[in-house]
């Protein structure tokens, strides 16, 4: 009678392994939903963060998810909060809002967040027009400047390097501009730089304007790079080519923040083995689609950003030797 009830057991749980009920992140993640920040409309994340969370669903049908366009340091103070459950961050902003440091002083430490992925750099892109008279950083003081967004990650690595320079907000006639109006207002005349201190490769606004108007950019000096490098956690050095954009014909030093998918530490851990095997598995196509990807690389995924890694993601990195 006993070897009976065990046969039936067996076939019960051979029966329920076929449907795939206990299959890897079937049970936990079936009714899970992917609330995925991503920035307003004009940039990259929007529609790369629509891609992912489509293509991690195609591959896991259980899975349903959308995208809010979030962006910036909000994304990670909701992720932190649970009101979304993944977002796009740049590594600096995550390294900051698990130290409680910079914008997030008041906050405290973030500490409910952890890193998915890194998935491609976003370089420092200064630009002004060609016939400007101005050469350096520092001729920018008193000039009406866009350093993004307001509340978005690239004004506040903006902020880093103006500070790096001796200069604030306070020193420029500051303009938070979207992308489509910082392009517009260009090519009008009525800013004198758009001041990218990172910024998706190449930048919508800069690519429109650059199409109007001869440009120039602006590098960044080697102790300005040494010093941001050294004081900010996530921050790389990063030189752009010559011929990067029409009419420059010199490499551009500057840096990076690494754009970086981040997720809450209670997404169960199937669902960021998930997310990260989607997001490795389409990274050719992702390029192909947006340009920025194209600086990325798949084996940087698992680089560290001075948050801890959520153990979904560890698991996919270590059977993929990315990670030991």
């Amino acid at each position: 009678m006993a070897a009976k009830k065990w046969l039936a057991t067996c076939l019960a749980l051979s029966l329920l392994l076929a449907m795939g009920i206990f299959s890897f992140g079937a049970q936990s993640a079936e009714a899970y939903d992917i609330r995925w920040g991503t920035a307003p409309a004009g940039g990259v994340w929007q529609a790369l963060g629509t891609a992912m969370v489509e293509d991690t669903i195609k591959a896991n049908p259980k899975l349903k998810g959308s995208t809010m366009p979030i962006g910036g340091a909000a994304n990670v103070i909701a992720t932190n909060a649970g009101k979304i459950n993944a977002a796009f961050s740049f590594s600096t902003t995550a390294a900051e809002a698990w130290q409680g440091t910079e914008y997030f002083k008041k906050q405290g430490k973030l500490t409910n967040i952890r890193e998915l992925a890194v998935i491609f750099p976003e370089p420092t892109q200064i630009v002004v027009r060609a016939d400007s008279g101005i050469d350096t950083i520092a001729q920018l003081k008193g000039k009406k400047v866009t350093p993004g967004p307001k509340g978005s990650a690239i004004a506040v690595v903006s902020r880093y390097v103006l500070e790096a320079y001796g200069l604030s907000f306070k020193d420029i006639d500051t303009r938070f501009l979207s992308f489509a109006e910082a392009g517009k207002q260009f090519i009008d005349g009525h800013i004198d730089a758009i001041f990218y201190g990172a910024m998706a490769y190449p930048a919508p606004p800069i690519v429109n304007a650059g199409s109007q108007r001869k440009i120039k950019m602006l590098p960044l000096s080697k102790e300005v790079i040494a010093q941001l490098v050294k004081k900010h956690k996530g921050l790389e050095p990063y030189t752009l080519p010559k011929g990067c954009y029409p009419g420059i014909d010199q490499e551009m030093p500057g840096i990076i923040a690494n754009v970086t998918v981040i997720a809450s530490k209670d997404m169960p851990d199937e669902v960021a083995y998930a997310i990260v095997k989607s997001i490795d598995q389409n990274f050719d196509r992702y390029g192909k689609m947006i340009r920025a990807m194209r600086l990325g690389k798949r084996q940087d995924m698992a680089k560290d950003v001075g948050i801890p890694m959520h153990p979904g993601a560890i698991k996919y990195y270590k059977e993929k030797g990315w990670i030991k």
